[in-house]
């Protein structure tokens, strides 16, 4: 046999084994799709997992109702103020569940954010960090810094009208 008539047989019997592949895998699909799904939660399930990104926003409601937690970095956290507290808030508009006007954080880092929404703000109080506190008055921003283990008076608590605070940071 030529050399050429073997490769022209060559060719031709590697297209009839891949016609026969194709094929034969044809009708393995058309014959299981008369057979039910072996997982068909699996099949619904979104292939695309979630996107790992953080949105910041504060994890939990609120339990007073005129106090909204809206952002931050987890780092400035909602506390009992029966505990150690690191921030204290004093507002007209909440009052504590031991009886005072007051809502309180705990700190777990050296740095933290929140934004926050608390009306009536007339005093805040700091123990182991130094606190930037933004508030507003009649839409007029005005930012506080109260030091570590100060005492500072806000809006009516200094003699101005009534604040809301709208944000805290921690800064050292």
């Amino acid at each position: 046999m030529s050399r050429r008539t073997l490769s022209r047989l060559t060719a031709a019997a590697f297209a009839v084994a891949v016609t026969f592949t194709a094929v034969a895998a044809a009708s393995a699909d058309s014959s299981s799709a008369t057979r039910p799904a072996a997982a068909p939660a699996a099949a619904a399930a979104d292939p695309t997992p979630p996107p790992a990104v953080e949105d910041f926003s504060y994890p939990g409601a609120s339990p007073f109702p005129s106090l909204k937690l809206l952002r931050g970095d987890g780092h400035i956290l909602l506390a009992d103020c029966n505990t150690a507290t690191q921030i204290q808030l004093w507002s007209r508009a909440v009052p504590n569940p031991a009886g005072g006007p007051s809502v309180c954080f705990r700190v777990n880092g050296t740095v933290g954010q929140l934004t926050l929404e608390l009306p009536q703000t007339f005093l805040i109080q700091t123990n182991d960090r130094a606190v930037r506190a933004n508030l507003t008055a009649d839409g007029v921003a005005q930012t506080v810094d109260i030091p570590k283990g100060g005492i500072t008076g806000v809006g009516e608590g200094a003699g101005q009208k009534s604040t809301m605070l709208v944000e805290l940071r921690v800064t050292g």
